[in-house]
């Protein structure tokens, strides 16, 4: 994807109160949609968006966006600021989520685990959301 077309266009499609609208923004880039092009802008373009460990403050102002807009990853990210929609929903699924079985596994769980890991592979995301609700895919992973 070219750069400075993604940053024409992004400017371009841009409404006055700010808000990108990414459909628009890919109508412009043959063979790209609206998550590759926000993607890419996110990640490569705008360096607003910090990589790597989480802070403690960061967590406190994830939680608090979380509680005001729901599961709104776009709402959340803005309200967090340093951070992107794909990173807080994984912070969030993967270590913040209250509702997240932290227990010792079970015996049980463990012999479903190895029985549903041998009849699906190693799709985490389908097995814990389908056999260990409040477990997370890194969760099972790690177990097996």
């Amino acid at each position: 994807m070219k750069t400075k077309h993604l940053t024409r266009s992004s400017s371009t499609e841009t409404p006055q109160q700010g808000t990108i609208s990414w459909h628009k923004v890919a109508a412009y880039l043959p063979g790209r949609n609206n998550k590759d092009c926000r993607k890419r802008w996110h990640y490569s373009i705008v360096q607003t968006i910090r990589k790597g460990t989480w802070t403690s403050d960061e967590d406190q102002s994830l939680r608090r966006a979380v509680e005001k807009h729901g599961l709104r990853w776009s709402k959340v990210a803005e309200a967090v600021g340093s951070r992107n929609g794909d990173q807080c929903w994984k912070r969030w699924y993967d270590c913040l989520n209250p509702s997240i079985d932290r227990s010792p596994w079970r015996p049980t769980e463990d012999t479903k685990l190895l029985q549903q890991v041998a009849k699906y592979g190693r799709n985490w995301s389908d097995i814990v959301g389908k056999h260990f609700p409040n477990r997370t895919s890194l969760s099972a992973k790690n177990r097996y």
